[in-house]
């Protein structure tokens, strides 16, 4: 039986959903209004599947004791308490073919290079665990065969937010970027095409292999960096600090342009698992029910001719009157009013106060 490693990247900084994520608070770490943190889910995610032993975890080194505080909680079911916690901690962000170098060569050298690494987004949403399963057995079938499986979300209306993937069942023909609308309209009629969500499987050595022939810069210097990082283990846990130093050597890129769209080996499992990257306001939004004039209230708030409107408000009472399409973020030391056609743009923010 092939061994799978449920491996969650946690490296993105979510900065189309400031002010609540930042960077000593990024996206993962939102609670949702079941009281779970994205991170959390997406650890269930995979300690919920068959004959998973152990969860490998890329994230940022000063988040570590926050993220085994997260995991922690969750674990704490008597059916997810044996599993073990593996970590990667990053000294900073440095794009996803690292990372996923990172981990792929520690459970090569761990549990063989015919282990496959399930990699998982650390701040997605997924509805559909029993679909993911299935979804996940499928690519494992794939993965054993030699491919870089992905997974792609058969899109349910056109959507600019996303890369494509143009597919034929599970063959690959081409990845595509973020396309205007009318170019995702036509992508969503064709029937050809699904969202690139970020998921990936695949046997460690094969993609080790994979990038040792397109991106040998990033593999080679990664393998550099892990000689000389540290390691530490303790009950139910074990992490590889990366050298600071040796890290910044390794070329920023993801996974997708430095492996996936070069590569004649990939595969596509096309998915229905209630998928969503919760990529702005409007999307965190859209899992408040709405009252009749189409608002929606997380926290407390107290309308006068509003609609279509999402106020998030967990410390103090916010009163709206006369405002249409608007999306109001209320948080103890900055507030975020935006018009809800322009939410993606919230990144321009983030981006200004860190450069500030």
């Amino acid at each position: 039986m092939i061994k799978l490693i449920p491996t969650i990247l946690c490296g993105g900084a979510g900065s189309r959903l400031w002010p609540v994520s930042r960077e000593l608070h990024p996206k993962p770490f939102i609670r949702l209004a079941d009281g779970q943190s994205l991170l959390q889910k997406a650890w269930l995610r995979g300690a919920v599947l068959d004959d998973v032993a152990e969860i490998l975890t890329v994230t940022n080194r000063e988040l570590v004791f926050q993220t085994a505080d997260e995991y922690r909680e969750v674990a704490a079911i008597p059916a997810h308490q044996n599993l073990f916690n593996r970590y990667i901690l990053e000294p900073f962000g440095r794009n996803t073919a690292p990372a996923i170098a990172a981990a792929a060569l520690q459970v090569a050298a761990i549990h063989g290079e015919d282990a496959c690494l399930l990699v998982l987004a650390a701040d997605h949403l997924i509805a559909d665990q029993a679909a993911l399963a299935g979804d996940v057995a499928s690519a494992m079938q794939l993965a054993a065969q030699g491919k870089l499986v992905t997974f792609g979300i058969r899109p349910d209306r056109p959507e600019i937010g996303y890369g494509y993937i143009e597919a034929q069942g599970n063959s690959v023909k081409r990845f595509v970027e973020k396309p205007d609308l009318a170019t995702a309209q036509a992508y969503v009629a064709s029937g050809n095409f699904l969202w690139n969500s970020g998921m990936f499987c695949f046997r460690a050595g094969v993609m080790l292999r994979e990038m040792a022939q397109h991106c040998p810069a990033i593999l080679d210097a990664a393998r550099a960096c892990i000689a000389q990082s540290r390691t530490a283990a303790g009950a139910g846990f074990s992490q590889l600090e990366l050298d600071a130093a040796s890290f910044k050597a390794v070329p920023d890129d993801s996974i997708d342009y430095a492996v996936m769209e070069k590569s004649a080996n990939v595969a596509v499992v096309p998915c229905d698992i209630g998928w969503s990257d919760i990529g702005s306001w409007s999307a965190l939004g859209d899992l408040t029910p709405a009252d009749g004039q189409g608002n929606r209230i997380d926290g407390e708030a107290i309308l006068h001719e509003v609609s279509n409107c999402y106020i998030q408000s967990k410390e103090r009472l916010v009163g709206a009157v006369g405002i249409h399409d608007l999306v109001i973020i209320d948080t103890p030391d900055a507030l975020l009013v935006a018009a809800r056609g322009c939410v993606q743009d919230v990144k321009h923010l983030y981006a200004r106060l860190k450069a500030a």
